[in-house]
């Protein structure tokens, strides 16, 4: 799966890409593995490319955020059409629902609302629940696109209602993820965390060198992956005792907070 990250306010280093880590974190627990983050700009030939290049590599889903408001920048829709050479199209279905919401006739709703009920021809959309911008899901050769809205209240709750289901059905595993202490210079430890993913292909264990502590110990986050909860608490147990042994041998300490 590829997530792609929509905005020149986030390649500028404005605001933070607060939705690609929480997408990233909503995938893996639903057994999903996440192979490629990328932030691109508003404009359209940069997000063509993007789009393009991700799917000559055929994940299984690319989710997009952002670019999908009413604004000259808000470009998504636009490459979605230039990438699958489909018409833009409005959708009817979701003119009428935010006629609904505003309590007013169709032909009565402004502009800017006009605009963002607009999707590419044969694509599912579905209504935000919390703003205006709707989700476009389409199929492109042997990937799913999934166009969400780019404020991060919105995106959440688009991926929730509409999304996080249809993903689920696709992977049918299940995530869980738990961070541990070991007193080993990451040099020292990294060789045993590798040695037990060997062991274990659905464990993934990373040291987190960067939050070293000399008092505390290096941090090392493990994630699994199992058809259910039950079998990943089962698996992270097994892996983390694994490790335990190892970094006994090696005269370390494992700690557990």
């Amino acid at each position: 799966m590829e997530i792609i990250a929509v905005g020149s306010e986030l390649c500028y280093g404005r605001i933070y890409d607060t939705n690609s880590f929480w997408i990233a974190d909503k995938l893996t627990r639903l057994g999903a593995t996440v192979q490629r983050i990328t932030c691109i700009p508003d404009k359209i030939d940069d997000i063509c490319m993007v789009f393009e290049e991700a799917l000559k590599r055929k994940p299984d889903f690319i989710i997009s955020t952002g670019g999908l408001g009413p604004t000259f920048d808000d470009l998504t829709i636009e490459s979605l059409s230039k990438v699958t050479k489909r018409e833009i199209v409005t959708d009817k279905r979701i003119l009428k629902l935010m006629a609904e919401r505003r309590g007013t006739r169709v032909e009565n709703l402004p502009s800017n609302l006009v605009r963002m009920a607009r999707t590419i021809k044969g694509a599912t959309c579905y209504p935000n629940p919390v703003g205006w911008a709707p989700v476009t899901i389409i199929r492109c050769g042997e990937t799913v696109i999934i166009a969400l809205p780019g404020p991060p209240r919105e995106m959440q709750s688009c991926f929730n209602k509409h999304v996080a289901s249809l993903i689920s059905r696709r992977t049918r595993y299940r995530s869980i993820a738990k961070r541990i202490l070991v007193k080993m210079f990451e040099s020292k430890v990294s060789p045993l965390t590798s040695q037990v993913m060997q062991e274990m292909p659905t464990v993934y264990m990373k040291p987190l060198v960067g939050e070293f502590d000399r008092e505390k110990g290096l941090p090392i986050e493990i994630v699994v992956f199992a058809a259910n909860e039950e079998e990943c608490d089962t698996k992270m147990k097994i892996a983390i005792e694994r490790l335990r042994s190892l970094v006994k041998e090696k005269g370390g300490i494992l700690q557990i907070p």
